[in-house]
């Protein structure tokens, strides 16, 4: 009975034994290293440079639009190697840590979008590092919320594809590089960016978008663990310029010739050269027009003007349009408070739209002799080309 009793303490405690053995194997799994953040990495930030053209359809250039241009854009500008002051304890064999943070110094806009220009506020998105993605894809993208972004505030993402070790690429100064490094040193690229435009009033013709640095990233290289986003530091600023296009889409008069029937007039009506005939009335031409719904907050970017197709009569500075086939008569045209209206398209008529985008510009015509004799009897006939475009 005795030997029995032994034999179950040693099974006993040869059980608590292995407890033990397994409780102390599983603690380390759930530990984590410590991190140790690589010093003087970098040199000053590198300015990497977009140009964006871009045509907005009309269908898109409304107040409160969201416009996506593109994603994975890719800025001009070199690669970034790293120098940094390693610590004695950094060998061939470890591996090296990259971690990646991106924010924007805009100032606030519209809706959570960073201020751009008068028309346009941005949204942009920043990405990892692409030195082994030249276009970007697959890159992990690093979301901007807040502008301007604060340090605190951003967001990161970690390189866990590439996990290099110093002696695969080195990251470390000459005066600190370990034994048995790598003499191919370590190149970085933070030049990726999306962005979306929104629009806060429709454009007419182009917005110019002035140089502006819309997304700064910040890095950090590290052994042990990834680094923390406060860790990280400033490497590049990617900037933007260019123009935003929408074309100028107006009607004149419904799409419809505007035919303007000046009568019958008797030869000896015809008294003064370059003068409409006595006790003649003028005619009305009144000129309708409707511009799509971004002219009317722009009409002042609008140019009207009027061009006679058959030129315009010598000595007549430029207020007689010639008619054709016709030598001696020809067409004057004055505006609502009977000024003279020049006839060579040289003109630049003010224009008023409502909200609706519509539009009117009352003028009259009249027959005038373009000699200093009495035009011959017979019929005339000439046409006059009206304009709408942008300044």
């Amino acid at each position: 009975m005795q030997n029995k009793k032994t034999t179950a303490h040693a099974a006993f405690f040869q059980r608590c034994k292995l407890c033990l053995v397994l409780i102390f194997s599983i603690f380390p799994l759930f530990s984590q290293a410590a991190t140790t953040v690589l010093q003087n990495c970098f040199p000053a930030p590198v300015t990497y440079t977009i140009h964006t053209d871009t045509e907005l359809p009309s269908e898109e250039n409304h107040d409160g639009y969201s416009a996506n241009v593109n994603d994975h854009i890719a800025g001009n500008g070199p690669a970034i190697v790293a120098n940094c002051t390693c610590p004695y304890n950094l060998y061939a064999s470890t591996a090296i840590y990259e971690t990646t943070a991106g924010g924007s110094p805009l100032p606030p806009g519209t809706n959570g979008y960073g201020y751009l220009t008068e028309h346009l506020d941005i949204d942009v998105t920043a990405y990892g590092d692409a030195i082994d993605s030249p276009d970007g894809h697959g890159l992990p993208p690093i979301n901007v919320d807040t502008y301007p972004t604060p340090i605190a505030g951003m967001y990161s993402t970690n390189e866990v594809q590439l996990r290099h070790t110093e002696g695969t690429s080195d990251v470390c100064s000459d005066a600190t590089r370990p034994a048995d490094a790598s003499t191919m040193k370590r190149s970085f690229k933070w030049n990726i960016l999306a962005f979306k435009f929104y629009i806060k009033k429709a454009i007419l013709g182009e917005e110019i978008i002035p140089s502006t640095v819309i997304v700064q990233n910040y890095a950090c290289l590290s052994f042990g663990n990834y680094c923390s986003v406060t860790d990280t530091q400033w490497v590049s600023s990617i900037q933007v310029t260019g123009k935003l296009t929408a074309p100028l889409s107006c009607t004149i008069n419904a799409g419809s010739t505007i035919e303007v029937e000046l009568g019958n007039i008797v030869t000896s009506q015809f008294v003064s050269q370059g003068e409409p005939p006595t006790n003649y009335t003028l005619k009305d031409v009144d000129i309708t027009y409707h511009c799509d719904d971004p002219a009317a907050a722009n009409a002042g970017k609008i140019k009207f003007s009027l061009t006679a197709d058959q030129g315009v009569a010598a000595g007549s500075n430029n207020l007689i349009a010639k008619m054709l086939d016709r030598d001696d008569i020809g067409v004057r045209m004055f505006d609502q408070n009977n000024n003279d209206i020049v006839l060579d398209g040289s003109l630049d008529l003010p224009i008023t739209l409502d909200s609706q985008g519509n539009g009117k510009i009352s003028m009259t015509a009249a027959p005038v002799s373009t000699t200093s004799s009495r035009p011959q009897p017979g019929k005339f006939e000439g046409n006059v080309t009206v304009k709408m475009e942008l300044r």
